[in-house]
């Protein structure tokens, strides 16, 4: 009996993914960001196919979700109607279980669809080659688990998906673009027509929001979709911007403190920011509660701060810490889940990170740090409006569904506009030179109502906020 694979005639694009990976040879990489209607899933089936008559061993389809890699490849179809398993020819079929997703091949090789959300599936398992679908959409974790066992055994993975905002497949596409060690490829439906243009204003004249077809068809990582709640494009001008001492010097000196479960091995982050200017995170893995007040206690006293607040949540024993040191009068707990100043926002947090949007998209753009995490970050969270009518920011649990981290960057950031603070930017010349006057800086600028008494009680928020009656937002 003699077969051919593929049972696949490849699209001239799709040519290059195939050759690279029936080279045969351990350790290979490689990693597509392809448009929507592309054939990534059925490419890369066939390419496992192939590569499991090649060498012996287990072989991994793994999708974001169980449900998800059972409808599309188990049970899913092409768009001509053929059955995506069908191209695994009935003589390679030794033996197949339904509820398991599991087929073994004559020569001994098993392939088995599996979804990352069950990570016990695959993590202690030995595969010699894996596909990681939609990996946009994966825990980031999965691979960190897999990639040493497929080092050491010479096994090969390749990962495809579409963007989905700066998060850890921007990163690993990052990786491979620029290693020699891996096969990177990002197309546009302007380069593989698919889909053609006449579908794709289809598709907008429906009602398809541009964003989405940026990043569904032509591969945006920086398409913001109209859920963002902090655009990317306004963070990315935010890394450029220039600044002079004189625009920020005035202002006072604010710290945001996001702590850390020690004993989980979490990240905890500093942030010290003075008006337009953010200076690069301090951020620490893992850090003691009692060494993390010592980190704050220096800023206090040598960068003079005016201001420390501290995520009250899970940051108890660093405020009370600080406390103990002396500096009752500067260092305040924010509750996430409190109360709020304004009539807009559901919890302290959402209006703390509605603040901070306001701040990053303002005209007069801020000086952030070049750190492509923060980046990440802020441009993860989506929002919601509630059934009550306000604005809600996305949890912590759905971003990680997602895909993202939790944003302790961000929330150290967004903890500095925790209090209404007088923060006017003052007209230099370079302002001038712009087209800036003061007539025009008035009204741009929304952290000028500052009214905050240094004995404030930060835990009666609504008491604070009627006596200062004039939000920024």
């Amino acid at each position: 009996m003699k077969l051919q694979l593929p049972l696949l005639d490849f699209r001239p694009y799709q040519k290059g993914i195939w050759n690279y990976m029936m080279q045969n040879q351990p350790g290979l990489r490689a990693l597509l960001v392809w448009p929507r209607r592309n054939g990534k899933d059925l490419v890369s089936l066939n390419i496992l196919i192939s590569k499991a008559l090649q060498r012996v061993g287990l072989y991994h389809y793994i999708a974001p979700y169980a449900n998800q890699v059972r409808s599309i490849i188990w049970e899913g179809s092409t768009g001509d109607g053929r059955k995506f398993i069908d191209y695994i020819p009935d003589e390679l079929i030794e033996r197949k279980l339904d509820q398991q997703m599991k087929i073994w091949m004559p020569n001994g090789s098993l392939i088995h669809l599996v979804g990352s959300d069950n990570p016990d599936a695959v993590v202690g398992t030995n595969p010699v080659g894996q596909v990681y679908t939609e990996m946009s959409l994966h825990k980031p974790g999965i691979w960190n688990y897999m990639r040493p066992v497929l080092a050491e055994n010479g096994g090969w993975a390749l990962f495809n998906g579409t963007p989905r905002g700066m998060n850890h497949f921007y990163q690993m596409a990052e990786t491979a673009k620029r290693s020699k060690s891996w096969f990177f490829q990002r197309l546009t439906a302007e380069e593989t027509g698919v889909p053609t243009k006449h579908d794709i204003e289809e598709e907008r004249l429906a009602g398809m929001a541009e964003s989405l077809i940026e990043q569904e068809f032509y591969t945006s990582w920086t398409a913001s979709s109209e859920e963002t709640l902090i655009p990317l494009d306004f963070l990315q001008k935010a890394q450029n911007v220039e600044i002079t001492a004189d625009e920020y010097e005035f202002a006072p000196r604010i710290i945001g403190v996001d702590p850390a479960y020690a004993e989980k091995g979490d990240t905890a982050v500093i942030v010290r920011r003075q008006g337009r200017r953010v200076w690069p995170l301090d951020v620490y893995q893992g850090i003691d509660p009692m060494a993390l007040a010592a980190k704050v206690a220096e800023y206090l006293k040598h960068w003079h701060a005016h201001y420390c607040f501290v995520d009250a949540g899970r940051g108890e024993a660093v405020w009370s810490r600080l406390h103990q040191l002396g500096h009752e009068a500067r260092v305040f707990p924010v509750h996430f889940g409190g109360k709020t100043y304004s009539d807009l926002y559901a919890r302290k947090k959402d209006e703390i990170w509605g603040r901070m949007k306001e701040y990053i998209c303002d005209p007069l753009t801020p000086f952030l740090p070049d750190d492509p995490e923060l980046v990440t970050e802020l441009s993860s969270p989506t929002f919601e409006i509630n059934e009550r009518g306000l604005m809600q920011v996305e949890s912590k649990k759905s971003l990680k569904k997602r895909g993202f981290q939790s944003p302790g960057r961000g929330d150290a950031l967004a903890l500095t506009f925790s209090e209404e603070l007088d923060e006017t930017p003052v007209l230099t010349e370079r302002m001038k030179q712009l087209g800036v006057t003061e007539n025009v800086l008035q009204k741009l600028s929304h952290r000028n109502n500052g009214t905050r008494q240094e004995d404030y009680d930060p835990l009666n928020y609504m008491e604070d906020y009627a006596r200062a009656n004039n939000s920024f937002i």
